[in-house]
């Protein structure tokens, strides 16, 4: 009988250290955390989360609901459908949530959250992370980052226009100088075709800013993407013949239909070309351009490759912002254009190394949902 007391000491001061091991973890920890009820309410709450909350344990456990700390009602609503799935099963529904987190003073804060139950019981433990600091700095970023591209905008507008507008300024002169001295009415026409050609310019400047920001809205049919590849390098054989430039294609046959409009796509692709092209002009050795097109994961994949000098890991981060561009009388629109043409058809456009060590350009569009 002493034994069995014994033994029954020796197991009670066991849990006693194993619930002091676990409570002062629960206590130390650098998240708020709570253990909730299976009605919500908390039950218990740690020192984190009374700074967190604006409340005192004595004002939360057993007083409060972890719902009640939930700011807006649409964020309510989606975490309630994924607490109740959660509870019949734990793998149902996601375990990490952001949401706007309510406090005391009625102060909305930015959280990361973690819900999870407790195996073998009804309760839950939730532990919350306050990331709004995180979220202002990552609002700032953005801000800044469009800034950057706008005063790179404007550069580019501004270089584009300067130009043809000077040569009017110095046509227009030369104009006056001609009417003083009376001069043949053959170089007034001369010049008078310069001016023009100088406003035909800045008129397409003007043009390609607004297809840019603007442009015309995808006209989506199902459609064979082969079949505006197959147009775009059909357009492009002289160019590239005349270049020295081979292109091989390699398109997947029977590929499923997606939504897209085929006269955009070959613009698309005839824009990636034209590009492969003009990369490969001072290149010494054999110039080649891969177009590929393939199926992955309900996306249909469309590559275009050059053996030319490639994009260095500095700029494909910036290649596609309008106006940015490393070639000589060019505006830098085209690849923007190209990106907010896929971007409009739901897909993807991105950059990397291709097989022949240039430049390789990916497209990613959905395949048409049945």
């Amino acid at each position: 009988m002493m034994a069995k007391d014994k033994g029954d000491r020796i197991e009670h001061k066991g849990l006693r250290e194993s619930e002091d091991k676990y409570r002062t973890i629960f206590e130390t920890t650098g998240t708020a955390t709570v253990i909730i009820e299976e009605d919500t309410t908390i039950s218990l709450a740690n020192r984190e989360f009374e700074k967190l909350s604006g409340y005192s344990k004595e004002e939360v456990e057993g007083e409060k609901s972890w719902t009640d700390f939930v700011a807006h009602k649409d964020d309510l609503d989606r975490m309630m459908v994924y607490h109740t799935a959660r509870r019949i099963d734990p793998n149902r529904a996601p375990r990490n949530y952001e949401y706007k987190f309510i406090d005391k003073n009625g102060t909305v804060k930015e959280v990361f959250a973690t819900l999870a139950v407790i195996p073998g019981t009804k309760k839950s433990v939730g532990s919350f992370l306050d990331i709004t600091r995180a979220k202002e700095l990552e609002h700032l970023l953005r801000i800044q980052d469009k800034m950057t591209s706008l005063g790179r905008v404007a550069a580019g507008i501004a270089h584009e226009i300067r130009n043809p507008l000077s040569g009017i300024n110095i046509y227009l002169n030369t104009l006056e100088k001609i009417y003083d001295r009376a001069e043949s009415l053959d170089k007034v026409k001369q010049i008078l075709r310069q001016i023009q050609s100088a406003s035909s310019k800045i008129e397409s400047v003007i043009k390609r800013v607004m297809d840019f920001s603007k442009p015309n809205e995808p006209k989506l049919v199902l459609t064979d993407i082969n079949q505006p590849i197959e147009e775009a390098i059909n357009l492009s054989s002289v160019t590239l013949r005349k270049s020295g430039i081979k292109i091989e294609k390699d398109l997947a046959r029977d590929l499923p239909l997606c939504h897209a409009d085929p006269l955009l796509i070959e613009e698309v692709i005839l824009n990636l070309i034209t590009n492969a092209t003009e990369a490969m002009k001072n290149v010494d050795g054999a110039k080649k351009i891969d177009v590929t097109s393939s199926v992955k994961n309900d996306r249909i994949i469309v590559s275009v490759s050059d053996s030319g000098p490639g994009v260095t890991s500095d700029l494909k981060g910036k290649i596609f912002d309008p106006f940015y561009t490393t070639k000589n009388g060019s505006t830098g629109i085209g690849l923007s254009l190209c990106h907010r043409i896929i971007t409009d058809h739901g897909g993807s456009l991105r950059v990397s190394t291709s097989k022949l060590g240039g430049a390789e350009f990916v497209i990613e569009i959905p395949v048409k949902k049945n």
